[in-house]
């Protein structure tokens, strides 16, 4: 599945016309084992980050995706906006959510997850269906009629995500609770599309790329990052390649702002290098530098090394 838009201040997990690359996590008992289910699968989208200072210079801001809440609002503080969309921005065409997977509202045999508001589209609104299963977080699953129909065997409060462009061999992935927790799993809850997709993901470090294999580790709501499923095509998603979503980037790069980069002709953004602040501008092109992807002071403990190349203020 692929996410979309390219505003830093909003994820959204809607990747554009082709087709759906996801980088979701799951977890089964926690956020650990939640990592080894999701090697096998993998599908989701991205939310928003606080103001990194690398991401203000670096972002792209785009509305593609969520676009919303902590799903992907696509406002762009500043010009330094980062991609922070997974998948592309459906179409809802005034679409209206009938139930909310936060809660779980609907009646006995049926459960709210996120579907696609219009054919070709990816998720983007929530509705009520047939409860077909009950396979728990981290088990494989499969959709039935498509990729975004909610129809899978997945127990209710989970969804199946991380399949293949069919709705094959993904994994159940935990939504969140209404206060934004993941009880089942204590993953990270962060949320895509508008809102219809609060899922919960693993945490993982940019620098060091600790996820499961055919994941990455991306940018994502707030101050933190998350592993995806890496969705860039043969030949795309190098440093100074177009992107449009974050996880259309290789594993170690970040989808910046074309205004935050010396070597990008792109109209929506372009990969770059994530890099650590105190190993020098190696990696980065002329003219750009590793900047600290966090405003002074805002890092989370832990993260205050990581970089991106950019061109400095």
């Amino acid at each position: 599945m692929r996410f979309g838009s390219l505003s830093l201040t909003s994820l959204a997990l809607l990747l554009a016309a082709c087709g759906d690359k996801s980088a979701d996590s799951v977890t089964s008992d926690g956020t650990s084992q939640s990592a080894s289910a999701t090697e096998s699968a993998g599908e989701t989208s991205s939310a928003t980050s606080n103001g990194p200072s690398a991401t203000e210079s670096a972002s792209a801001s785009a509305t593609e995706g969520p676009g919303s809440d902590p799903t992907v609002d696509p406002s762009s503080p500043t010009t330094t906006e980062a991609v922070t969309t997974f998948i592309v921005t459906p179409d809802g065409g005034g679409a209206v959510s009938e139930c909310d997977p936060k809660q779980q509202d609907c009646k006995a045999g049926e459960k709210c997850t996120a579907v696609s508001p219009k054919e070709g589209d990816p998720w983007g609104v929530n509705k009520c269906v047939p409860t077909m299963g009950d396979s728990q977080v981290g088990d494989p699953c499969d959709i039935v009629d498509g990729k975004y129909t909610g129809l899978d065997n997945c127990d209710v409060g989970l969804i199946c995500l991380l399949t293949d462009d069919e709705g094959k061999g993904g994994a159940c992935v935990e939504f969140c609770d209404t206060n934004d927790q993941c009880p089942k799993t204590g993953a990270q809850c962060v949320v895509y599309n508008d809102g219809a997709l609060p899922i919960c993901l693993v945490d993982c470090d940019p620098l060091i790329q600790d996820c499961p294999e055919g994941q990455a580790c991306y940018n994502s709501a707030g101050d933190s990052f998350v592993c995806f499923k890496e969705s860039a095509m043969p030949g795309e998603g190098a440093p100074g390649d177009e992107c449009s979503y974050i996880n259309q980037c290789q594993k170690g790069s970040f989808c910046a702002n074309p205004a935050a980069l010396s070597m990008c002709g792109a109209e929506t953004g372009c990969c770059t290098p994530y890099c650590p602040v105190d190993g020098g501008n190696a990696p980065c092109n002329d003219g750009e530098d590793c900047v600290p992807f966090f405003v002074e002071g805002m890092a989370p403990p832990g993260f205050e090394n990581v970089g991106v190349c950019a061109i400095p203020e």
